[in-house]
């Protein structure tokens, strides 16, 4: 079913309650200095994604396939010291 997307700015060493909705969270873009992580948990605090960047500088785009992840009570994102993210669910 299709519906609208939203994006949520994540910002760095920080933790970001995007939404406490029942949402499916559809793409990522990450970006990093060398080893920055993200991750993802629901509003029960399991893990729905994880990331850990390479030992360099970068950015990554990643799209979740089919639907997207469903995130029953919402999400939240954990961003490690100089890493940003942007979320984009619906």
């Amino acid at each position: 079913m299709q519906g609208d997307v939203k994006s949520a700015a994540c910002a760095a060493s920080a933790t970001t309650a995007v939404t406490t909705a029942r949402t499916r969270l559809k793409a990522l873009t990450i970006s990093y200095a060398s080893g920055g992580t993200v991750s993802i948990t629901n509003g029960n605090s399991v893990t729905l994604f994880s990331f850990t960047g390479p030992g360099a500088i970068g950015s990554v785009h990643v799209i979740i396939p089919g639907e997207g992840i469903v995130a029953e009570g919402g999400f939240s994102v954990t961003t490690a010291a100089s890493t940003t993210a942007v979320a984009f669910y619906g």
